[in-house]
């Protein structure tokens, strides 16, 4: 998920969302609006078997989202990040979801347009992340910290050209294709060839007045250096109207289609809850991956517990405790973290 969908907790799903149209607030043409968010990550961790990675540290992440219609029914989306997790990649706060590693300088990491047909949405662009085109919604867990559902379906670490197809009816079912070719910039290799690296994602899901859920499928071909594999998974999330909480439960499975170290059979199962406590947001999150390699020496646990709070309406502050475990012991991550995000 981009660092700025984090920052609102309101995924701009293609086809779902409603058409931008510029105001005075946000406004700077006609067009156009701009919003932009910034996480300070501050933390400790304790990683693998030694002490050595224990040191308080900080990283940075920063946004800027445009959003331009034309038509007041259309949308040109581009996403502007900064971040430098990578430059602390020997520490695993590069793994929490606000971290963005793609250094100092400002990067366009998303830009694409869509368009109503009908009752169709259609979206098209040079840079389409897979989690970008997702219609149905198998999580409702806020997922701002360091786990999260659906790791293989929607892993959303796959950009570059793309298109896809959303439809949404007035009783709340939605469903979506799209095509993104990570490969598709590079004209060595181009778009959907045997060289390319090509992912094709379906989802399918109801949402309804407190609870729904929905299915994702992905298949990516593989290229000449890497395979391929498949996904399936599914999720569910429920609000009940008695206590002031969302409940969401997910199932996730990846077929590796090489062999060898790295290309075993993976499943993960989750359990997120987001509960109201007092002028905040209480979040407790396990999930459990497990890696069919014969052994359980790299199956993982992992468990967070975070409490957002928002000091005003453009600040946030979470503290939160994770704890992610591997069977033998070897490449248990702990850390305690302090993240401020800032809207604007």
């Amino acid at each position: 998920m981009k660092l700025f969908q984090r920052l609102l907790v309101a995924p701009a799903a293609l086809g779902l969302m409603a058409p931008v149209a510029a105001n005075a607030d946000t406004a700077f043409s006609p067009t156009t609006t701009l919003n932009g968010g910034a996480v300070f990550t501050t933390g400790s961790v304790s990683a693998g078997t030694g002490d050595a990675n224990e040191e308080l540290y900080m990283q940075y992440a920063y946004a800027l989202e445009l959003n331009s219609s034309f038509t007041g029914e259309d949308n040109l989306y581009a996403e502007i990040e900064a971040g430098n997790a990578a430059s602390n990649a020997s520490n695993p706060l590069q793994d929490l979801d606000s971290a963005v590693d793609v250094g100092d300088g400002l990067t366009v990491s998303s830009l694409f347009y869509s368009f109503p047909v009908g009752d169709l949405s259609i979206t098209g662009g040079p840079l389409v992340d897979q989690d970008d085109v997702l219609a149905a919604t198998t999580s409702a867990y806020s997922g701002t910290f360091r786990l999260g559902a659906m790791p293989f379906s929607e892993a959303g670490d796959e950009t570059g050209p793309g298109i896809a197809v959303s439809y949404a009816t007035d009783n709340g079912l939605v469903a979506s294709a799209s095509f993104v070719s990570p490969d598709g910039a590079d004209s060595s290799k181009g778009i959907n060839t045997d060289t390319g690296n090509d992912v094709t994602t379906l989802t399918l899901g109801y949402d309804g007045e407190g609870f729904g859920g929905g299915i994702a499928i992905a298949s990516n071909d593989g290229d000449a250096d890497t395979s391929g594999y498949d996904t399936f998974g599914g999720g569910v999330y429920y609000s009940p109207e008695s206590i002031p909480a969302t409940f969401s439960v997910s199932y996730d499975t990846k077929d590796p289609e090489g062999s060898g170290s790295g290309n075993e059979d993976r499943t993960d199962f989750f359990i997120g809850v987001d509960y109201e406590v007092g002028p905040g947001t209480l979040s407790v999150a396990y999930n459990s991956t497990d890696v069919d390699d014969n052994s359980d020496n790299t199956d993982q646990t992992g468990y967070e517990v975070s409490y957002s709070y928002a000091v005003n309406d453009n600040v946030t502050v979470t503290p939160g405790i994770f704890t992610v475990e591997e069977d033998d012991g070897t490449n248990d991550d702990s850390g305690v973290v302090l993240e401020t995000a800032f809207s604007f």
